[in-house]
């Protein structure tokens, strides 16, 4: 049965995400090189901890640098500190030559402190009775403060993604009209798009954030690894090719166009792409800066109601099959129905 409103639906949400996946690849690509996760953390817990030199100490903790990356000039902040890292790391610093887990020790340390504003926080944080322990207290109020530091991460590179999203389009010369015109009077090419939406989905949502870093081994928190962009955030060459189809510069290209307008310069062309792909290409700038994970469940929800108006297969048996038979006649009458009726949906 074909779905023609539908597919085109789907193929220009699967479309979206792959345009968004890329955005995602190169974002995360400058992150590391900047460290932008790590400057947004260290910024985070100083805002926490409303003292600087405190988290400058802290950061200075073995269970804290062994999370930088070794033989370097210039040590890299982590982009990622575990709650019970931290936790462990601030209560070892505040009992001083005591027990990380001695409680009177760890008040002593905090009454100690030269910041009122960090007393005072700590204090109170120390006396919460939701939790049995200091640590679990802490690692608590730590999870809770990176809660906004999340928040932080994603406005600040809600900028830069837009300006990715834009080179992206441009470079790829992704019009979402043309893409739309090409789809609909393509309706193979639609219909594969459909297919590699389906194997698309099911390698699972990508991330819309992660850590740079990973610690695989708990006892020792020096071997800090490189965090791999996941293989479902990774776009695959039979979709980047199917992506090429409906986009590039191929056809609207200077010298292409020169061919038809030889009587015309630079400028013209130029006025040609404002005048033809400007608006396009604004709405595919848009629509990526939404994000994949924005366009992968937009593309699940397409599917499910794909999937649904489906009629069963050519082998089914029970109700369901047999409601696509007439509903009168005799029996092998109803048989050559629902033979009949089934191949429809074969695909």
């Amino acid at each position: 049965m074909s779905f023609p409103y539908l597919d085109l639906a789907i193929g220009m949400s699967f479309i979206f995400l792959m345009l968004a996946l890329t955005c995602s690849t190169i974002n995360e690509t400058i992150a590391g090189i900047f460290n932008s996760r790590g400057k947004t953390l260290a910024k985070g817990v100083n805002e926490l901890l409303h003292d600087s030199s405190l988290a400058r100490e802290l950061y200075q903790h073995p269970l804290i640098t062994g999370t930088q990356l070794k033989d370097s000039e210039k040590p890299r902040l982590p982009s990622y500190i575990n709650s019970n890292k931290f936790a462990l790391a601030l209560m070892d610093i505040l009992t001083g030559p005591a027990a990380a887990n001695n409680a009177n020790a760890l008040m002593a340390g905090v009454a100690n402190l030269p910041n009122e504003n960090t007393r005072k926080l700590l204090t109170a944080v120390l006396q919460n009775p939701r939790f049995k322990t200091d640590q679990e207290r802490l690692e608590a109020w730590y999870e809770q403060g990176m809660g906004r530091v999340s928040g932080w991460y994603k406005r600040t590179t809600q900028i830069r993604v837009f300006v990715l999203a834009a080179i992206v389009t441009l470079g790829m010369n992704a019009d979402a009209l043309k893409m739309l015109r090409t789809l609909w009077t393509n309706p193979t090419l639609s219909a594969v798009m459909v297919e590699k939406a389906r194997v698309r989905l099911e390698k699972g949502r990508p991330d819309e954030t992660q850590p740079m870093a990973t610690y695989p081994n708990p006892d020792d928190p020096t071997a800090s690894q490189p965090t791999e962009i996941p293989a479902r955030d990774v776009i695959s060459e039979d979709e980047d090719q199917l992506l090429h189809q409906v986009t590039s510069w191929r056809g609207d290209w200077y010298t292409d166009w020169q061919q038809d307008h030889k009587d015309q310069g630079f400028g013209s062309w130029l006025w040609y792409l404002l005048t033809h792909r400007l608006g396009g290409w604004i709405i595919t700038i848009f629509a990526i800066s939404l994000g994949a994970p924005f366009w992968f469940d937009i593309l699940n929800k397409f599917m499910n109601v794909r999937n649904a108006g489906k009629p069963p297969e050519k082998n089914a048996t029970g109700p369901a099959a047999q409601s696509q038979a007439a509903p009168t006649g005799t029996v092998a009458q109803n048989q050559a129905a629902s033979t009949d009726a089934a191949p429809a949906g074969a695909a």
